[in-house]
């Protein structure tokens, strides 16, 4: 990717465009470039931008998510986190993203306990989408417009 374009996905992504966010968290979540490399581990990152992503209610966002929570499933912690967004994932989704979203709970949730499912179905119906708010930039004071030369 070029570094104007990274920049620019960059700065979209902290002024809260979701789409923006997924696409980060998304490149921060590769493994391997598009050579096969493996690529510096930049996980909290992905998870980062990804969690701000499907916070604001992007399904596609929640799945991947979902996905990276679920892919150490010896972690409980993260296995109910991959659970709980694999559910919110799924009611917006649909066709094969929803089958998906269905198998990679199952995934997760057999690595869970009763308790620990129950948990990760509680925040799943008590979750709720958030709209990000950023600070838009100061207005000029009044009287101190352009200048006349």
């Amino acid at each position: 990717m070029r570094i104007d374009s990274m920049k620019r996905l960059q700065r979209d992504a902290e002024q809260g465009d979701a789409a923006a966010q997924f696409n980060l968290g998304v490149l921060y979540g590769n493994r391997e470039d598009d050579n096969g490399y493996a690529l510096e581990d930049r996980r909290a990152e992905a998870i980062k931008w990804l969690t701000r992503a499907a916070s604001q209610g992007l399904h596609r966002a929640q799945g991947r998510l979902a996905e990276i929570y679920g892919e150490d499933p010896e972690v409980s912690k993260d296995a109910v986190k991959a659970c709980m967004w694999f559910v919110i994932a799924a009611k917006g989704l649909s066709g094969a993203q929803q089958q998906s979203a269905q198998a990679g709970y199952e995934r997760a949730a057999a690595h869970l306990t009763v308790l620990e499912i129950a948990r990760a179905q509680r925040r799943a119906a008590t979750w709720k989408p958030k709209v990000e708010t950023v600070a838009a930039p100061a207005a000029p004071l009044p009287g101190l417009g352009r200048i006349a030369s």
